[in-house]
């Protein structure tokens, strides 16, 4: 005879089963992951093919041998969820929350899943970025609301590097980057304004760049975060150089104004790199 404990016990694992298969939907539908929709499909098709036969089974039988079954699909699915080693699912499942807390004032969980998808050297530099990007928004006047999303979008303008595909050699460096990160984030509840500027950051002052704008009409979070990306990555050689090289590309490259000011911070320190 069929009683109401397997029954209950088999709705509970369905019910934690579905929770699992949503978020992994929801993780393909932000990354494109593959092996999300694979995860999400297992986990709704093995609770649903039990609950199927609870009609047919009078007596228990069925109903009490699939129980294992689907608790190791809920099992599974839960351990699955809590990784950290596979960067498009990890980046689909945490993402959203994980601005939402940076949002609030707790910056650490989404620091470590940056680190996490990109590695220590990439989130370190990413993590420069965006305190030069804050610095450089005060000085150009930017409200609060502004330098947040400023400072979150030079935070995750590489994050979608382990979803981009072998960039053309004629591609400028990081384009291919910057597009799957900017699609990722127009997907994130109140990010589109974020993803905006990463989609813009590779274009250039003299309008020389992918989309064709120029001056004032690229995004000034754009504009801010092409030059501290830049600046950044030419540090490597010493402030010195980086100077030199931002300068030189002053009113092509870049801002002028954005540059003046990033020299005018850098003005007094003195190098210490070789």
């Amino acid at each position: 005879m069929l009683t109401a404990g397997p029954l209950v016990a088999l709705l509970a694992l369905s019910i934690a089963a579905a929770y699992g298969a949503w978020r992994f939907w929801r993780a393909h539908a932000l990354t494109g992951s593959r092996l999300a929709l694979l995860a999400s499909a297992f986990s709704l098709l093995a609770p649903l093919s039990a609950l199927s036969l609870v009609p047919l089974d009078r007596n228990g039988t069925h109903l009490e041998a699939s129980l294992p079954a689907v608790g190791a699909v809920a099992a599974a699915g839960f351990a699955l969820s809590r990784t950290r080693r596979l960067a498009p699912l990890t980046l689909g499942l945490w993402l959203p929350a994980s601005i939402g807390q940076w949002r609030q004032g707790q910056p650490g969980p989404l620091s470590s899943l940056i680190e996490t998808v990109l590695g220590p050297p990439a989130a370190a530099h990413a993590s420069r970025t965006a305190a030069l990007a804050e610095s450089l928004a005060e000085p150009l006047s930017i409200s609060r609301a502004d330098a947040d999303d400023i400072v979150l979008a030079a935070l995750l303008h590489t994050l979608g590097t382990p979803l981009a595909p072998a960039a053309a050699p004629a591609c400028p460096p990081g384009a291919a980057s910057r597009a799957v990160t900017a699609n990722v984030l127009r997907r994130v509840p109140h990010c589109q304004p974020v993803a905006a500027a990463i989609a813009a950051a590779g274009e250039r002052w003299d309008g020389a760049g992918p989309l064709g704008l120029s001056g004032e009409a690229v995004p000034i979070a754009a504009r801010i975060i092409a030059v501290a990306d830049a600046f950044d990555r030419a540090s490597e050689d010493g402030l010195a150089a980086a100077r030199r090289e931002i300068r030189a590309a002053s009113g092509t490259l870049f801002d002028p104004v954005v540059v003046s000011e990033l020299l005018h911070l850098y003005r007094d320190r003195p190098d210490s790199r070789p």
